[in-house]
């Protein structure tokens, strides 16, 4: 090499190792697809937030929202697990991946339910939502009025697939909301979700979700990939008492989004462990409807004055243990948020100097007529232990919801003064459902105490 080539060479070189250093440089967060959202799927506390309200593209994980129409319209009768749907000319025209259906062939509810999860097939998808929308684009509409519903803000469904459409945008948050949603909603159907594979007409078709298959404790949900979303996963996982819902939008590849969930969902596992404290602790962000431990009671002199205390009736023994604890009165309860994961005492410290009240009224005060105006809540139980508030909650659901469809579920955390209290809450009714409710619950020989939340 002759000396006048030196600095082209040394130019080439330095080239290289600027790009090679960037790759190694550039952090995780420069991938503009990436968003990452781990929570508690009983009461909804976020224990990682990465990116996870901004917008992404959901790919196959909109699937989850025609399986939860699906589910809804085989529940309300509407149409049956045996019925057979009609393939259309259209349906069968949808690409990869897909089941192959023909244009006039019948493929069974059952069936689809299993292509749509395991086989993420396109052309069922559309079978399904012409069968319950009349049309994929008013099945779309249907699924993104759910979504609004469900509290799923930033959500706009396009098609019942996934399949690329830029105006079809959603967040790793609402995707969590519906994993949440679909797993407590509807336990008869989420074993589908944790099957690996199926047979239709003699051939076997096998699951794309390996991590169902491979992690520790998991038992669904949905994959999801195309080029402008990259590889997207939906998994819930279980251990001990604690359940998860874990969501990775715009992996760069299947392998590294399986294992970057495995590690997000080892890491608040852990932190479960290490520090009880965080599912007994408020957060200014509400994650998800469901049962949430989103509000706490100042420790003010309202708190020292206790009504009787719960008697635990039979249903309640079987599913708790532990005695009931004196609930406080609800005459004034004053209400707030925290910002961070702290104790519980602190947090009631802090609440006091930091956060505006809310004051909550038994039935029977105040003067405005507010029958229609969904801020009464009702209170069914209290408990030492939050799983208990949680099995109760799930004990009555059924019997309150069958009143008041809409109703949401929380666990309330309250200071009982040695120690917390976890009060089994359903919100979100209006004054006529609250005072139905209670009737109801009272007539079964349960206790039930109706609340109007005013500000």
């Amino acid at each position: 090499m002759y000396m006048g080539d030196w600095p082209r060479a040394f130019l080439r070189v330095w080239c290289v190792f600027l790009v090679l250093a960037g790759s190694v440089l550039v952090p995780a967060s420069a991938n503009p697809k990436y968003a990452a959202y781990v929570i508690h799927a009983e009461t909804g506390d976020v224990l990682l937030d990465r990116y996870a309200t901004q917008s992404r593209y959901p790919a196959s994980l909109t699937k989850m929202m025609t399986l939860y129409l699906l589910f809804e319209a085989v529940e309300a009768g509407e149409i049956k697990m045996t019925d057979k749907m009609t393939v259309s000319k259209r349906a069968s025209l949808q690409p990869a991946s897909r089941l192959g259906l023909a244009r006039g062939t019948k493929i069974d509810v059952d069936t689809a339910i299993q292509a749509l999860i395991i086989g993420s097939a396109n052309d069922v998808a559309t079978v399904v939502a012409e069968r319950l929308g009349g049309s994929e684009s008013k099945f779309a509409r249907m699924m993104t009025k759910k979504a609004q519903e469900m509290g799923m803000r930033r959500t706009t469904f396009r098609n019942a697939s996934g399949l690329p459409d830029r105006r079809q945008t959603t967040t790793a948050k609402d995707m969590a909301i519906l994993s949440q949603r679909i797993s407590q909603d509807f336990p008869r159907f989420f074993p589908y979700f944790g099957k690996s594979s199926y047979k239709w007409k003699g051939r076997t078709y096998r699951s794309h979700n390996k991590v169902t298959t491979s992690y520790k404790g998991a038992d669904g949900l949905k994959t999801g990939y195309t080029r402008a979303s990259g590889y997207n996963l939906a998994t819930t996982a279980t251990r001990g008492d604690h359940r998860l819902i874990g969501i990775v939008l715009g992996g760069r590849s299947g392998r590294t989004r399986d294992k970057h969930m495995k590690d997000i969902l080892d890491s608040a596992f852990r932190d479960i462990r290490r520090k009880p404290q965080l599912l007994a602790a408020v957060h200014r962000v509400r994650p998800v409807p469901g049962l949430r431990p989103d509000r706490v009671d100042a420790h003010d002199a309202a708190l020292k004055t206790l009504i009787a205390q719960e008697a635990a009736t039979p249903a309640e023994a079987t599913e708790a243990t532990a005695p009931t604890i004196p609930i406080p009165t609800p005459k004034t309860l004053a209400q707030a948020e925290v910002l961070n994961l702290v104790s519980l005492q602190q947090a009631i410290a802090d609440v006091a100097a930091t956060e505006a009240n809310l004051e909550v009224a038994p039935v029977g005060q105040g003067d405005a007529d507010t029958s229609g105006t969904k801020d009464w809540v009702i209170q069914v139980g209290a408990y030492s232990e939050q799983p208990q508030a949680i099995a109760r909650i799930r004990a009555t659901q059924d019997t309150i919801q069958s009143i008041a469809a809409a109703a949401g579920r929380e666990v309330n955390i309250a200071d009982g003064g040695a120690r917390a209290v976890y009060r089994a809450r359903f919100t979100k009714l209006t004054q006529t459902e609250a005072e139905a409710s209670c009737e109801t619950i009272r007539a079964l020989g349960d206790d039930c105490m109706a609340l109007q939340i005013s500000r």
